[in-house]
């Protein structure tokens, strides 16, 4: 993943991370951090892993957690050249307004939606995702069969997203 950063214009990548499951619950669980090098790299992964679940209810809100996610973005202390958001779940929207009404007002904002669907309870996600939740510039989705692959799905992901140079290039489910 660090040839990736060090890959882009900036060679580092700020990140932050939120727990989510209704349209106004969530969690700013790990605060922005600038990834550069091998120590940044290893403290967003221990911030990471240290975070234990703080939400446990609440159905699923992946509009809501688009939206949480954009103020985020507002409020970051960092200027960017590219904005993603990465949205990964086990199911679809069931609560909130539509999430292709949130992903289509972040990408009119210029932010990039990217998708993790872990596809082992509900098995069409990953088209789901692909219909209302990914969009903007360089879309990628890279679906997990099951939470055991979900960490090697997302190191993909990242390392796809990250060193993504072709801006224009169109929303592309990666198996």
């Amino acid at each position: 993943m660090l040839s990736a950063i060090r890959s882009g214009m900036a060679q580092a990548i700020a990140v932050t991370m939120i727990q989510w499951t209704g349209p106004r619950l969530q969690v700013h669980v790990v605060p922005w951090m600038v990834v550069k090098d091998e120590a940044s790299a290893e403290a967003l992964a221990a911030a990471i892993e240290s975070t234990t679940r703080k939400l446990f209810s609440g159905g699923t809100s992946i509009s809501g957690a688009i939206d949480y996610s954009r103020l985020l973005l507002i409020q970051s202390p960092f200027t960017a050249t590219r904005r993603t958001i990465d949205v990964s779940g086990d199911g679809a929207n069931n609560i909130g307004r539509p999430a292709a009404l949130a992903r289509d007002e972040a990408v009119r904002d210029g932010i990039t939606i990217n998708g993790l669907p872990i596809v082992s309870i509900e098995p069409d996600l990953d088209i789901y995702y692909f219909e209302n939740v990914i969009g903007g510039p360089g879309a990628v989705m890279v679906p997990a069969d099951s939470y055991e692959s979900f960490a090697e799905a997302i190191l993909k992901k990242l390392i796809i997203e990250i060193a993504a140079n072709d801006l224009e290039m169109l929303k592309t489910p990666l198996p």
